[in-house]
């Protein structure tokens, strides 16, 4: 079923690489605004998991207030 419909997505769209329902996960836990949330998404119960193999994107922070103002 998968292989049809990648052979279908790549032919119909402009989709040039081949991608996994993994990649599809990994997306949409990197998409995520918090890793809480990504956790949520994946229904994971430990947010390690999440993070080590679903959060590919790297986290943007604030940074915190420089004391050389």
């Amino acid at each position: 079923m998968w292989q049809r419909f990648m052979a279908r997505i790549l032919k119909e769209t402009k989709v040039s690489e081949r991608f996994t329902e993994h990649d599809l996960r990994a997306k949409c836990a990197s998409d995520a605004d918090t890793l809480e949330h990504a956790q949520s998404l994946l229904s994971h119960t430990d947010s390690k998991i999440t993070k080590a193999v679903y959060r590919r994107k790297p986290e943007i922070i604030k940074p915190s207030k420089s004391s050389f103002e």
